[in-house]
């Protein structure tokens, strides 16, 4: 079990330092850091030659213990403080005058019953060493109890809310994270069925070294389970940072073309921050340009341009967005040759007010990979030809390119 307390140990830490940084920058983010300091520095110091150090350092017998309880019901409270501030954010100012007196209360009781304990020698296991000691099973049955009402009305919020969630990592850690604080709740039921009987006098149907173990693999279980289901969100949004990177990679060449012919839409202020921000700026850009471009392509060209798309055999969205395509390229090509924009006769770009971001971003992928094939420079080549050349060139290119595209 030792081998097993080092891993959740380092574990902890891992997720301690690799939250830091985002503590530091934004103060919601603290509870989270907050609880796993707490839950590395209580699993740290049970370690055993750890524990022996602190014992002996300060030569306070089992000093060890009530430091790891105390700092593991600060823990907890800022579990909680988290946990509600994500499920029940219109509940946490109140909650926290709660949770802090509810922790006060139960370090400042642990601590008055730890003096109480006749603690002549060091023990390696406080619980079985005073066994016999009143004072010593009233701090133990204390710690659990704090730790069964936490953990059970944690797992409670978090599977609530859990299920509301509308994103699949967050719901997925939240679950997790909801299981992993139920199993702390196993974790304090079964202590406390284990220290009432001993209490009473009653048999318990373990042996006292098997219930130990038993504790203590229910223990680690719950804290491996809160340690994973707290990761996914953040992991849910470093896949979602990956995904935002390469669609920006895949629409940057369709931003480069439209700028380049309305180079007055590029806003002036560089974007230092994540993905998400640049991303939405560019297709922003993509779409404050189209609506510029639009006057530079007339219902003729529009309707040769949708033609041409026709032919490759596409329909619905996907034909529009071909369509588009075919049209920004030939007006974009004409406002770099200086030809003057017609009269405004058709709606302009399709704006896609009614899709959520991320079709605006895959149509914007489909549009670039049509905006810059061989269908697109046919058609903007010959678009100053005879309206019947052009067409079956355009569409004859636009076949082509309409499979390399995966757009057919």
């Amino acid at each position: 079990m030792n081998t097993f307390k080092l891993v959740i140990a380092v574990l902890l830490w891992i997720v301690t330092f690799w939250r830091l940084p985002a503590a530091v920058r934004r103060p919601q983010q603290r509870s989270t850091w907050l609880a796993f300091t707490g839950l590395a520095i209580a699993t740290t110091i049970a370690i055993p030659p750890i524990a022996l150090a602190i014992d002996t350092g300060t030569g306070i017998n089992d000093l060890c213990v009530l430091i790891k309880n105390v700092i593991g019901v600060g823990a907890c409270a800022a579990v909680l403080d988290l946990v509600i501030a994500m499920a029940r954010p219109d509940l946490l100012r109140r909650s926290r005058r709660f949770i802090a007196a509810g922790s006060a209360a139960a370090a400042t009781l642990l601590t008055v019953l730890f003096l109480q304990v006749p603690r002549q020698v060091r023990v390696d296991n406080f619980y079985e060493g005073h066994a016999a000691s009143h004072a010593a099973t009233g701090y133990c049955l204390t710690f659990v109890a704090y730790l069964a009402l936490a953990t059970a009305f944690g797992s409670w919020l978090c599977l609530g809310y859990g299920r509301k969630s509308g994103r699949s990592f967050l719901r997925a850690g939240l679950q997790i994270l909801g299981f992993g604080l139920a199993v702390g709740t196993v974790y304090s039921l079964f202590r406390t069925s284990h220290l009432s009987a001993r209490l009473l006098d009653l048999p318990f149907p373990m042996a006292e070294a098997t219930a130990q173990y038993t504790a203590d693999t229910i223990e680690y279980a719950a804290i491996f389970l809160i340690i994973i289901g707290n990761s996914l969100a953040p992991l849910g949004a470093l896949v979602r940072a990956g995904r935002d990177w390469r669609s920006l990679r895949a629409i940057r060449p369709l931003w480069t073309s439209l700028t380049s012919a309305v180079p007055d839409i590029v806003l002036g202020t560089r974007v230092r921050r994540g993905p998400r921000i640049r991303l939405h700026r560019v297709v922003i850009e993509i779409r404050d340009a189209a609506l510029v471009l639009s006057p530079y392509a007339d219902a003729g060209t529009r309707e040769r341009a949708r033609a041409a798309a026709r032919r490759t055999g596409l329909a619905g969205e996907a034909l529009e967005t071909a369509a588009q395509a075919l049209w920004l390229r030939a007006a974009a090509e004409a406002r770099a040759r200086g030809a003057a924009p017609a009269p405004a006769e058709e709606p302009a770009a399709q704006a896609s007010d009614g899709l959520d971001f991320e079709a605006e971003v895959a149509r914007l992928r489909q549009l670039t990979a049509f905006y810059h094939s061989p269908a697109a420079e046919a058609f903007a080549a010959g678009i100053h030809e005879e309206p019947g050349a052009e067409a079956g060139a355009g569409a004859t290119a636009a076949g082509a390119a309409a499979d390399r595209a995966g757009l057919v």
